[in-house]
């Protein structure tokens, strides 16, 4: 039985003095610097002290700023409890998430000392509770020091979130508070270290550290098999079963297991599905085996990586996480990559990944600082890490979407080579990872390299790569994707403004305006490092005095690059051939099998000006998440070709490549070209716009119109049903491009797809 603690209060005070309780030298009692005010448990001291007008909004302008004093002081949850019927059951305190160093106090006595997030923390109380009302007392200490993007990895020691020390994609708002549920168990026989495994044909097996228990399986309410066991594994037969796929391969049935021991029950959502993992195909006998096997079937990875959804953890709702998880099963992702500079993520997201299809790369919390990479040999550290991965692997590895695991995000040696399973921090977790969760692969690092960042001229070394993150020039962008080799792209993106009404929520009136970062603190601080206005619009299209056309060109340029880089990872498949139109020589270059992408970065955990995020904190999605929807279309007519901007009268020249998940093929395909001014939206008259094409193999070439842009359509039809893949490019010179043709395009692009700015 679980009794929730409610109505919490918290209050900040200067270091240690809460403990102490008053002046050694004059008695005088020691008062908190903020009031007592009311708390959320699941929450965040920042969310409550801006709920209690003791803080402005951290998100507002340079208001975070003024919060940083937050981190720097003790925090002291208290709330009372009567002592319950236990019926001669023991009665055991449950935190499930602390963050970061708590001591725990029951009626002014010290029962626990808790040190790292990830790891719940259990108090027996049962001889401690008293008749009647109990104080319960939770100080957090400060805020440890940590290294944030900038620093030295080998130097870290604690198993806390870094990004909130400051990353480029948010602000230093270091968190504290209890963000995972706080509740008295009452129970004798817990049932522990539940693994819950399907074998294939039917055969789902059940462990736990009990010896004795019974399960019940069902299916939409339907009873479907049953079993009891006294010697701590029991198998179940399933008739008939109905399998889970990752989204875009089949559907998502997830069945309700129902264990009890003699005093305690728990349910689970159990997917049925086999995994194996197989290596890609490469000239390198080493290569990692990268391809997930679902059910026999290999998957190719349409990926995001994603970033926690707010510096303030514990203020995530279960509503939010399905708000952004439903909009990425929506646009046909079947992959998140979980940062390893973020957190371990909670039951809530698991569950949705779950329900939607949606597989996880789960990885350890060690990430890159920049002046080193080298995974931390720190003997606290290790020992935390190690706490770490004991504490959540039980609970994770239940959850069908798990797929994958990582030691960390872009761990190196001190030359820049990926960390690899002989590193002894990583060998640890691996260790620990292979005994509590086999069937999970477990990759020493993202990227595993065998190198760090693409070599063209080394391509089966290009295996699992990252970067770049911007936009690489008009021509620069791709000539880069045409060469790439890249077998497995698992962070790679684009930066882009957000949107418009985002950005005039955290604005004040006098910066909504265009400016550049290096001029501007406010628009600094949301977003230095991703000043596409200075590196990009301004070059390319010349001054620009209106923020909204700012915004639309900037996220135009984001999801230009983000979907050219999709598409030709897509075209090197092995579901992906090139088109053929009529006789003639095809290009079809020889390069290494892709098998898959994984963009940075889906959301963030603030509100930027201008991040890589495809949606912005708020939820809404950017263009560049709609323009990778349409790249990752199950069967698509694509265009390669070597840049963006022509002239009037040369030849333009492009491929025609057919990207086919499910090697179908299409029942017909065409390519039509059309002059300035073609329309997307439904009924409009373009042809009178029409471009004679030349085809040849699957080459597709016509003379460059005068006017200000032109525009590539390749159609691909199945079962009546008309694909349509829409390329602008633009005709003039670096420095004054025209920008209507983008703006049209934009603001025609929104209203066929339903989208606001």
């Amino acid at each position: 039985m679980k009794i929730p603690l409610k109505d919490w209060t918290v209050a900040g005070s200067w270091p240690w003095t809460v403990m102490q309780g008053a002046s050694v030298e004059t008695g005088a009692k020691f008062s908190a610097v903020t009031p007592r005010i009311a708390a959320r448990v699941p929450g965040s001291v920042y969310d409550d002290l801006e709920r209690a007008g003791l803080i402005p909004d951290p998100y507002f302008e340079r208001n975070s700023l003024l919060c940083e004093w937050v981190a720097n002081r003790f925090w002291s949850y208290c709330t009372s409890l009567k002592k319950p019927e236990t019926g001669g059951r023991r009665a055991r305190l449950v935190f499930l998430g602390i963050d970061y160093h708590a001591h725990v106090f029951l009626n002014d006595r010290k029962i626990a000392e808790h040190v790292g997030m990830y790891a719940p923390l259990t108090v027996d109380v049962t001889e401690a509770l008293r008749e009647g009302e109990n104080t319960l007392t939770v100080v957090l200490e400060s805020a440890p020091d940590e290294m944030g993007q900038i620093g030295y990895t080998s130097r870290t020691w604690t198993q806390k979130a870094r990004f909130g020390y400051k990353w480029d994609f948010g602000t230093r708002l270091v968190n504290l508070g209890l963000y995972g549920e706080a509740f008295l168990d009452i129970c004798d026989d817990p049932l522990k270290d539940v693994q819950i495994r399907y074998e294939g044909g039917g055969r789902l097996t059940v462990s736990a550290a009990n010896p004795s228990f019974c399960a019940a399986l069902s299916l939409r309410g339907i009873p479907k098999a049953e079993g009891k066991t006294a010697a701590g594994t029991l198998t179940l037969e399933i008739p008939e079963p109905e399998l889970w796929f990752p989204n875009g391969y089949g559907e998502q049935p997830l069945y309700d297991l129902t264990l009890c021991s003699e005093d305690d029950e728990k349910t689970f959502r159990v997917g049925l599905r086999t995994i194996e993992y197989r290596k890609p195909d490469c000239s390198d006998p080493g290569v990692l085996p990268y391809v997930s096997v679902v059910n026999g079937i290999p998957v190719y990875i349409k990926g995001m990586n994603m970033t926690p959804l707010d510096h303030r953890t514990g203020t995530v709702t279960r509503e939010r996480y399905d708000r952004l998880l439903s909009l990425a099963r929506d646009v046909g992702v079947n992959l998140i990559r979980v940062w390893g500079g973020g957190v371990i993520e909670s039951e809530d997201f698991y569950g949705l990944c779950d329900e939607y299809g949606i597989m996880v790369w789960q990885e350890f919390i060690q990430s890159s600082s920049g002046i080193d990479n080298i995974p931390s040999k720190r003997p606290e550290f290790l020992r935390l890490l190690e706490q770490t991965a004991r504490a959540v692997l039980p609970e994770k590895r239940n959850h069908v979407s798990l797929t994958y695991l990582s030691g960390g995000n872009e761990l190196m040696d001190e030359n820049g080579i990926p960390s690899d399973f002989s590193d002894e921090n990583i060998a640890m977790l691996k260790r620990i990872a292979d005994r509590l969760a086999p069937d999970v692969l477990m990759l020493p690092t993202s990227a595993s390299g065998p190198t760090e960042w693409f070599d063209p001229d080394r391509p089966e070394r290009n295996q699992d790569i990252h970067g770049p993150w911007k936009y690489e020039g008009v021509r620069g962008q791709y000539e880069l994707y045409n060469r790439s080799t890249i077998l497995l792209h698992s962070e790679f993106g684009v930066d882009g403004m957000s949107n418009i009404g985002s950005i005039r929520t955290v604005l004040s009136p006098e910066n909504q305006k265009v400016t550049i970062m290096a001029e501007n603190l406010t628009w600094r601080h949301h977003g230095e490092w991703w000043d596409t206005y200075s590196y990009r619009e301004r070059p390319l299209f010349g001054e620009i005095d209106d923020l909204e056309e700012l915004c639309d060109l900037s996220q135009y340029m984001q999801a230009e690059g983000i979907r050219y880089a999709v598409e030709a990872h897509r075209r090197r498949a092995k579901t992906s051939k090139p088109a053929v139109f009529t006789q003639g020589e095809v290009f079809a270059p020889v390069t290494q099998e892709n098998i898959g992408s994984i963009v940075w970065q889906l959301n963030e955990p603030w509100p930027n000006v201008s991040c890589t995020s495809m949606a912005d904190y708020y939820g809404n999605p950017k263009l560049a998440l709609l323009f990778w929807r349409d790249a990752q279309e199950p069967l698509r007519l694509t265009l390669r070709y070597d840049r963006l901007v022509w002239k009037t009268g040369e030849s333009f020249e492009g491929f025609a490549f057919l990207c086919d998940d499910r090697s179908t093929g299409a029942d017909s395909i065409s390519v039509r070209a059309y002059g300035d001014g073609y329309s997307l939206l439904p009924g409009a008259d373009s042809e009178k716009l029409r471009i004679p094409v030349t085809l040849s193999g699957n080459r597709v070439s016509f003379p460059v119109p005068e006017g200000g842009s032109f525009s590539v359509v390749c159609d691909a039809v199945k079962d009546g049903r008309k694909r349509s893949a829409v390329y602008l490019f633009l005709v003039g010179e670096e420095g004054s491009l025209p920008r209507e043709p983008i703006l049209r395009f934009v603001r025609e692009y929104r209203a066929v797809n339903g989208q606001k700015q």
